[in-house]
């Protein structure tokens, strides 16, 4: 077998390999733009961190304020049922004497009220008979004398 040589020209593989080696050695604007990629690194996992603790805290009070309405909805519910049994138990004695009392009182009010109107009748009446038996009423005041 023969072997096959191909001219291959040096001066580009020479310029790429100077652009290499200054990549390798770092160049002043490459290193600073490494170190400011590497800090902006940093501060975006302590950001991540920071969200990550937050939301930790976040889901460990939402599961405390959980309990606490399951707490308070079973105490209101409590609360409902003691109402509920308040309702439909009886009385105390006190209550149904008040209630007793206050129908004695409507009653005796509105005895009042019909004989006070009675009352307001006869006196227009009264009033009235003088203007329409005016000799009825000088009689009787003779009569009396």
């Amino acid at each position: 077998m023969a072997e096959e040589y191909e001219v291959v020209p040096v001066t580009p593989l020479r310029k790429i390999e100077q652009r290499l080696e200054k990549i390798e050695q770092g160049s002043p604007g490459y290193n600073s733009v490494l170190k400011d990629l590497a800090e902006m690194i940093k501060e975006n996992q302590r950001t991540v961190d920071d969200l990550i603790k937050t939301n930790s805290d976040l889901i460990a009070n939402i599961g405390s304020l959980s309990e606490h309405v399951g707490e308070l909805t079973k105490k209101f519910n409590e609360f409902l049922e003691n109402i509920e049994i308040a309702e439909t138990s009886e009385e105390p004695e006190e209550w149904t004497k008040i209630k007793e009392e206050t129908k004695k009182l409507k009653e005796t009010n509105e005895e009042l009220l019909d004989k006070l109107k009675k009352l307001e009748r006869k006196m227009k009446l009264v009033e009235l008979s003088k203007y329409y038996y005016p000799r009825q009423s000088s009689r009787n005041v003779n009569n009396n004398i």
